[in-house]
């Protein structure tokens, strides 16, 4: 065959009549049957180019190529073309991609879950999130940092040893203490640990929560930094403080 088909993958020209290719035809049910099994166009043109097939002389396969023979109606006796496809499969094939065709499109927290976790998102991901979510607002206490520093640093313990002792000596040498104050609020800002920070500002959120029915794209994606589902199935969320939270703790 030439460099452009002139005929549908699966048929040939003989003494002017169009016929069945044996060996292509073959090769047209099976992309029937396994389409209808679940692969996908991709799945197959690899599988069509691991098994050497060619399209058309020398090319390789592509999920376009299995496209356009899926959607051929005329490997149904259409046109004046030989039967190759039974027209109840090519209906099934048809109702199959229509179907996939109009699947609806992910909701914004659907978007924001796969994003969060990396995985095919379930109604029962779903449903574990919403719980874990709907646990914080009924206990936002439990929102803590793991393991926060145990002291501060030296230099902001000698900085407030000296304001102590400005402020205990009278006269209090105002300038002086104000400056010292000024350098411990600039000391006690670096030391913070940020995660502290998340941790203040998500039991803020949580505290004017109230359970929800649904799951909100924004309360999600400002405090949730991942989450990850087991092998068996459950469901634990990463809050923006590092902080896992999950089924089944002693705090419920």
């Amino acid at each position: 065959m030439g460099s452009n088909r002139a005929l549908p993958f699966g048929y040939k020209m003989e003494f002017g009549r169009i016929v069945i290719f044996p060996e292509e035809a073959g090769w047209v049910t099976y992309l029937f049957d396994q389409y209808l099994l679940g692969a996908s166009y991709k799945g197959l043109s690899d599988e069509m180019n691991g098994y050497c097939v060619r399209y058309d002389g020398e090319r390789t396969w592509n999920k376009n190529m299995v496209a356009r023979i899926l959607q051929d109606c005329r490997y149904t006796d259409d046109g004046g073309f030989p039967r190759i496809i039974d027209p109840a499969v090519f209906q099934s094939a048809e109702e199959k991609r229509r179907k996939k065709a109009t699947a609806p499109e992910k909701t914004e927290v659907q978007k924001i879950l796969r994003r969060k976790c990396g995985c095919r998102i379930t109604a029962h991901m779903e449903h574990e999130v919403l719980y874990l979510l709907n646990r914080l607002a009924a206990h936002p206490e439990r929102i803590s940092t793991p393991n926060p520093p145990k002291s501060p640093p030296p230099r902001l313990k000698a900085l407030k040893s000296e304001l102590e002792e400005l402020i205990s000596q009278l006269p209090v040498d105002e300038e002086r203490a104000w400056a010292v104050m000024q350098e411990v609020a600039a000391a006690m800002y670096e030391a913070m640990d940020p995660r502290e920070y998340e941790t203040q500002r998500m039991r803020r959120v949580f505290q004017k929560e109230e359970p929800r029915s649904e799951l909100d794209a924004k309360l999600i994606d400002a405090n949730i930094s991942a989450v990850m589902v087991d092998s068996n199935g459950n469901v634990k969320i990463r809050l923006k403080n590092d902080q896992t939270i999950e089924r089944g703790e002693k705090s419920e």
